[in-house]
């Protein structure tokens, strides 16, 4: 009866050690369920004024050449599991997105690691985990 509450699992991947740590976790619940996994990274937006609109695509460029890469690496670590997986890679708030396409996808989980690797934005920003954890339509496991 336990089957049918995990069928989707929306994993949130920044490339951090927690978030690999994270990975693991929801790669180990999804196979005991055997659920479809979504791995969700989320290339921020950056809005820093002192930077002129060429600087800005540069970074932004860079940024999504990194989060691209990483997805790489996370799609070959997954192809040793059974379970039935997709990559996304978004551009925007990361909190706003990852609960987004939670919503969007009906996914039954979340989980996420408690810090990322943009220890800046999350200061100006606020925890993307901790948003996430407030807003969220369904549980939400947060990884340490």
């Amino acid at each position: 009866m336990m089957k049918n509450t995990m069928k989707k699992i929306l994993i949130a991947h920044d490339g951090s050690k927690n978030s690999t740590k994270a990975l693991k976790i929801a790669v180990e619940i999804a196979v005991k369920f055997d659920s479809i996994l979504y791995v969700l990274s989320v290339v921020p937006e950056l809005h820093l004024t002192e930077l002129t609109d060429f600087d800005r695509q540069r970074i932004m460029e860079a940024l999504t050449e990194e989060t691209n890469k990483t997805m790489e690496k996370v799609r070959s670590s997954l192809t040793s599991h059974t379970i039935e997986h997709k990559t996304l890679v978004r551009q925007g708030d990361p909190a706003e997105i990852i609960l987004d396409t939670a919503k969007k996808m009906k996914v039954n989980l979340i989980v996420t690691g408690s810090h990322g690797r943009h220890g800046a934005t999350r200061f100006l920003l606020g925890s993307v985990s901790s948003k996430v954890l407030d807003h969220a339509h369904c549980p939400v496991l947060v990884v340490k």
